[in-house]
Parts: C-alpha cells; sequence; structure tokens
C-alpha cells in the first residue's frame, strides 16, 4: 500500500520526510496467466523474494528548501548505532544501522528533542521499486516515543542483500512490517506547519 501527498510548499510550513527505497512487498508483474494459488493457509508478501534489485548505493536527502545531500554507505556507517530485532513475517533478524532522526539531520532536520514547529513535520519515505510510507518526524524522535526508526544498512552483522539494501528503513514496534520499507534510495523532509498570520 502507498502513500503520495503533495502539498503546495508555499502554503505550508510543517516538515515532511521523503524516503525513496523498496516496498515490503514485490510490485506484482503484468500478468499473462493467473497466478499460482498458494496453499491453504499461507499467502505470499514481502517475505517472498522479489525480483527488483536496488543498484544504487547511495541515498538521496532533500531538505525543505530543496537542498539535497547525497549520503553513500561509509556516511551512514559513521553515524551513532543502533540495533534491535524485528520480525517480519516470522523472520527475526536484528537489524543495525542509525537512527532515522539523525540521518535526515544532514539535510537540516532539528535534533531531540523536537519541538514546534517541528512536530508538525511529516516523513515520506520512497523506494527503489515505486513505494511509499509516511511518518510523522515527531516519531522518529527518541524523546517522543521508545520504538526506534533506523535506517539500517546490516541484518544479523551482515550487509543487507541485493533484494533489501543497501538501506532499508526499520520501524521497531510496528505489529505489521508495511512500513519498512527495503532499498532505500531517498528521504525528503517536507514542512507543513502554517505560517504565522501578517
Amino acid at each position: 500500500m502507498s502513500f503520495t501527498h503533495f502539498l503546495p510548499a508555499a502554503t505550508f510550513g510543517v516538515f515532511v520526510l521523503l524516503v525513496s527505497g523498496c516496498s515490503p512487498a514485490a510490485p506484482a508483474a503484468e500478468a499473462v496467466a493467473p497466478p499460482a494459488v498458494a496453499a491453504s493457509g499461507t499467502h505470499t508478501h514481502d517475505s517472498d523474494k522479489p525480483s527488483h534489485r536496488n543498484t544504487l548505493q547511495t541515498v538521496t536527502l532533500t531538505g525543505t528548501d530543496g537542498r539535497r545531500v547525497v549520503l553513500v554507505a561509509a556516511d551512514i556507517a559513521a553515524l551513532p548505532r543502533e540495533s534491535f530485532s524485528f520480525d517480519r513475517h516470522g523472520e527475526v533478524r536484528t537489524y543495525e544501522g542509525p537512527l532515522l532522526l539523525d540521518v535526515v539531520a544532514r539535510a537540516g532536520a532539528a535534533a531531540t528533542p523536537l519541538h514546534a514547529p517541528d512536530l508538525a513535520s511529516v516523513v515520506l519515505v520512497d523506494s527503489a521499486d515505486g513505494y511509499q510510507v509516511a511518518f510523522g518526524l515527531a516519531e522518529t524522535d527518541p524523546a517522543t516515543r521508545t520504538d526506534r526508526i533506523i535506517l539500517a544498512d546490516r541484518a544479523d552483522g551482515a550487509v543487507l542483500s541485493p533484494e533489501d539494501g543497501p538501506f532499508m528503513l526499520v520501524s521497531e514496534g510496528d505489529v505489521r512490517p508495511a512500513r519498512s520499507a527495503r532499498m532505500v534510495t531517498s528521504i525528503k523532509l517536507i514542512s507543513l506547519a502554517r505560517r504565522p498570520a501578517r
């Protein structure tokens, strides 16, 4: 399920973050024949191996002012690290990477703890296969909620596979992994805050 919302930059002033990466599930190809029926009690989702692979080795950040910053793997690895276990469709792995808030700080996002008007900000995440998810910027702030959101570059001590990486958003505490976008390629900050009346 994707989320796309376009807002006039001149009208709003709240923070929105756009991340490009990959969806939990690979997009369905144009079918020329009906797909095989899964066994009773099973269902296909992002635990299946997707056919799409991310060839980019960078993540592009876009700030609210339109300024772009391109980060490579070494930049991500140099940021403070967090790790936690996360269940993706019955497969529990330990993911490691920097907090998303620390990543977007490179594009001008405020540091923890966030205050107004940043509390009205939004985070939009895009994947290499076109998948998108959205977060409130405050959701990425460890001073606001205990569950962490990281931009993972490793799982169980190893670099992510081409089907998942090189960067994957992992949202701790989510019951479903739908917001944990694989193959992240870009993140955009968008401000939605109202401007004070003149």
